[in-house]
């Protein structure tokens, strides 16, 4: 992958010299260059990894072909880069809109430039973390402690440039959306899982990380936020509750690691509202913040989306429209997959998010707006327990056959 020295650390470095070299090199605005320009920076929407600002260049020669504006997009500056550097999720996100994006059937942003300035060898990364998944945990604890002191005393640069989608309507998981949206992306969801599921190219994509390989990783994260979690909270929370709390302590490898021996295609990850926005002159879904995409069974990506958006109230009757909507989708794309099956996979699923959200939600998990964030991830919490009330952890992983 090609590497710059000039990329802008953060927005205060962003030049118009930089990015007329890369909307050149790209062919956005032919021979002109970017005179001037004016920087909109979005609010806490955008996400918990990256900043995200609006430029709108003037050009010279004025150039009626080049983008009227762009979305850059840059790592924040908070320490949740800390984060994001040593799980190499900047450049996941660069290689997806290099490598990847031009041949997926769903919408996304256009990609107009990208540039980093240290490119990591792709196998070397997964095999440090197969080989760092197979020690215990308090190993793993100490290595990504020293692996966080590296990052902070040797941060990396990286820069993406995108299409503004701000003129769409833009998805929000606070305040959640229609059915008719809900249907919509699930459709979208489904057609590019189709795309890629079961796949050899899928396999030889080797920056793209299975679904497993952070099984112990995630466990720790789990150890490191759940005693503070029943401290604040466990007062509150029904016997059931407290009961799959200590379930997961004891079966959350396990949890993850099973999901992972299921077919795989390309997952986004992150798959919630505040990462869709929706064109509705032409009726279509817009997906973007790839930095999250792993290889895993499809029912994870389904069961992040519904724990994140429907409101506890919705009964399960409705999540099984959703799912046979999703089944329908897949089959009707050639996936052969039983209905049934991807029930308890999304069951599973539903399981991994209560793993992986509820220790998101302390400062030393994530640095969070406590005007946005932290209520946004205690009310996915809260969905996620709804969705649980139907699930007998005790015999899911029985079902494996």
């Amino acid at each position: 992958m090609e590497v710059q020295d000039d990329v802008p650390y953060s927005i205060e470095d962003l030049t118009t010299d930089w990015l007329s070299r890369g909307l050149q090199a790209s062919g956005a605005i032919g021979g002109s260059t970017v005179a001037d320009v004016t920087m909109d920076v979005l609010g806490d929407q955008v996400g918990f990894n990256g900043e995200v600002v609006i430029i709108t260049p003037t050009y010279s020669p004025p150039s009626e072909k080049a983008p009227a504006s762009l979305a850059l997009k840059i790592p924040t500056t908070s320490k949740n880069r800390i984060m994001g550097q040593t799980m190499g999720l900047y450049e996941k996100e660069i290689r997806f809109y290099r490598d990847l994006q031009p041949g997926l059937n769903i919408r996304t942003p256009r990609h107009y430039y990208s540039a980093l300035d240290v490119a990591d060898d792709p196998d070397v990364i997964l095999q440090r973390l197969q080989g760092m998944n197979r020690l215990p945990i308090w190993i793993i604890r100490g290595i990504m402690a020293l692996a966080n002191r590296f990052v902070l005393g040797n941060p990396r640069r990286y820069a993406l440039l995108i299409e503004d989608l701000s003129s769409f309507r833009m998805g929000d998981q606070a305040t959640g959306c229609s059915e008719e949206d809900v249907r919509n992306i699930i459709a979208t969801m489904a057609r590019l899982h189709a795309q890629f599921w079961d796949s050899e190219s899928l396999g030889e994509m080797s920056w793209i990380a299975p679904y497993a390989v952070t099984s112990r990783i995630m466990q720790m994260r789990f150890l490191q936020g759940v005693d503070r979690y029943l401290s604040d909270e466990g007062a509150g929370l029904t016997p059931a509750r407290r009961d799959l709390i200590g379930w997961l302590r004891k079966n959350g490898i396990a949890l993850t690691e099973t999901l992972g021996e299921e077919p795989a295609t390309l997952l986004h990850g992150d798959f919630r509202l505040d990462n869709i926005c929706f064109d509705d002159a032409n009726g279509e879904v817009v997906l973007f913040d790839w930095q999250t995409m792993l290889a895993g069974p499809g029912a994870s990506d389904l069961a992040y989306f519904i724990s994140a958006t429907l409101p506890e109230d919705v009964d399960e009757p409705q999540v099984n429209e959703l799912i046979d909507l999703y089944h329908g989708e897949i089959s009707q794309r050639g996936v052969d997959v039983s209905r049934d099956r991807l029930r308890w996979q999304y069951e599973v699923g539903m399981l991994t998010m209560l793993h992986r959200v509820l220790p998101t939600t302390y400062p030393d998990q994530m640095e969070l707006d406590a005007g946005r964030g932290l209520p946004l991830l205690q009310a996915w919490i809260s969905r996620i327990y709804a969705r649980l009330e139907h699930v007998d952890p005790e015999s899911i992983l029985e079902k494996t056959a």
